[in-house]
C-alpha cells in the first residue's frame, strides 16, 4: 500500500506533463489501464478529487470497449 502512495505523484506528473491518455493509448497499452482504472477507483472510494476527470472518463471507456470487443469476439 505504501509503494502505491509513492507511486501516485509519479503517475500523476506522468498524466500532466503529456495530457490525458486517449482511449485508443490505453487500448494500446494495458498496464496504464490497469494503473489508471486502480488510481481512478480508489480515488472514488476515498471520495477524494479525481487526478485528472478525462484520464477515468477514458479509463472506463476503454474498459467498456475492451468488454465490448470481447463479447463480440466469443460470439463470433
Amino acid at each position: 500500500m505504501k509503494k502505491s502512495f509513492l507511486l501516485l505523484p509519479i503517475f500523476c506528473a506522468t498524466l500532466t506533463s503529456c495530457g490525458a491518455p486517449s482511449v485508443q493509448d490505453f487500448l494500446d497499452d494495458p498496464e496504464l489501464l490497469s494503473k489508471t482504472t486502480n488510481t481512478c477507483l480508489e480515488q472514488m472510494f476515498k471520495k477524494e478529487k479525481q487526478i485528472d476527470e478525462k484520464t477515468c472518463q477514458n479509463a472506463k471507456e476503454a474498459q467498456v470497449q475492451k468488454t465490448k470487443n470481447a463479447l463480440n469476439s466469443i460470439i463470433d
